[in-house]
């Protein structure tokens, strides 16, 4: 199979996408050639038989040229590729799809947000199937979803043999409104004052950065500056955090979160109050927003034997259901019998 990705970012170092070079890495792979056109280039080390074609965001070109590049790049590389596979970004679905069904190949799209508007509705229209990790990926019931799990690398992330380190808290992502993260600084700071908080994102939009600024607000007035630190951190190195942190803390209220399952990869306790979490988690791990604490206190204070049986769970649920191996090995088998069913 020869694939085309459409996606925003091929970077490493992102603290948000970065994890995608190993979604790349596992899809070269099982594909004879990988093509990727991404908005954004950063430094990057690819198999031979992936081809990465930028649009320029990284050296600040406007939007409209990089559409203008994007269909280019489309019609250019025609030949080279079999079938489409689009991440997270439907737009890019509904601006290539006119040509892409001229052409009579086959689009896949993967989503798992639980919000989207008209752009969505759109790209539904077109592709054969849209990917999710859970049933929660969507704002809307789809007879185009197919629930494959997340993709985590088992083989990166994983237990480290250092000790923990007590009282680290930590919680990872995009500082931005859907995360709740208002929800966790109010939680942790019924905790211990042994307990130190990380706070590992970044904001993004204008609307991010008005968010980050009422979280260290929050911060201040609930006195707890001395044990939180707020910060980016690359995807490389969320692991390492994981591995040293004693718990994870995540009120996301969108689709399953993948910081979840890295932290259950590396045997990391996780108290979580986003529904989409219920399915992965175990019982005593789920909690609401407002007994976040009481239940964070409880996993804490677990006597060595049983935090040791619940970290090893934990992973055996994401090797199990969320492998990134397993995931590719689906989507590559979806795409191509798809295809053949269709004389492709």
């Amino acid at each position: 199979m020869r694939l085309l990705i459409v996606t925003q970012k091929v970077d490493p170092a992102d603290p948000i996408l970065g994890f995608f070079i190993r979604w790349i890495k596992a899809l070269a792979k099982q594909c004879d050639e990988v093509l990727v056109i991404g908005q954004f280039m950063g430094v990057h080390s690819l198999p031979e038989n992936v081809r990465v074609f930028s649009l320029g965001k990284e050296k600040g070109v406007a939007r409209w040229r990089q559409i203008l590049h994007f269909w280019a790049l489309q019609w250019k590389l025609r030949k080279q590729y079999d079938r489409v596979f689009v991440h997270m970004t439907p737009i890019w679905i509904v601006l290539g799809s006119p040509l892409w069904l001229l052409m009579r190949k086959p689009m896949y799209l993967w989503y798992e947000v639980r919000r989207g508007g008209s752009v969505l509705k759109l790209g539904l229209l077109c592709v054969r199937r849209v990917f999710s990790a859970t049933s929660h990926g969507l704002p809307a019931a789809s007879k185009k979803q197919l629930v494959v799990g997340h993709g985590i690398d088992v083989d990166f992330f994983t237990p480290s043999p250092e000790e923990r380190e007590e009282g680290l808290i930590v919680t990872v992502g995009r500082i931005t409104k859907v995360k709740h993260l208002d929800v966790i600084v109010s939680e942790f700071a019924q905790l211990s004052s042994s307990c130190n908080l990380v706070i590992a994102g970044v904001p993004i939009t204008l609307e991010d950065q008005e968010e980050a600024q009422k979280l260290k607000k929050s911060i201040e007035e609930l006195g707890i500056s001395d044990r939180v630190r707020i910060g980016p951190i690359s995807h490389d190195h969320v692991c390492s955090l994981l591995q040293r942190a004693s718990l994870v803390l995540h009120a996301g209220s969108g689709g399953l979160d993948k910081i979840i399952l890295e932290a259950m990869a590396c045997g990391c306790p996780v108290v979580a109050s986003s529904h989409a979490a219920q399915d992965v988690l175990p019982e005593q791990c789920v909690c609401e927003n407002d007994a976040m604490a009481d239940c964070a206190q409880r996993i804490l204070e677990l006597p060595a034997q049983e935090r040791s049986q619940l970290s090893e769970d934990l992973r055996r649920r994401v090797v199990e259901g969320h492998s990134l191996k397993k995931l590719v090995e689906r989507l590559v088998t979806e795409m191509t019998s798809e295809a053949v069913e269709s004389g492709k």
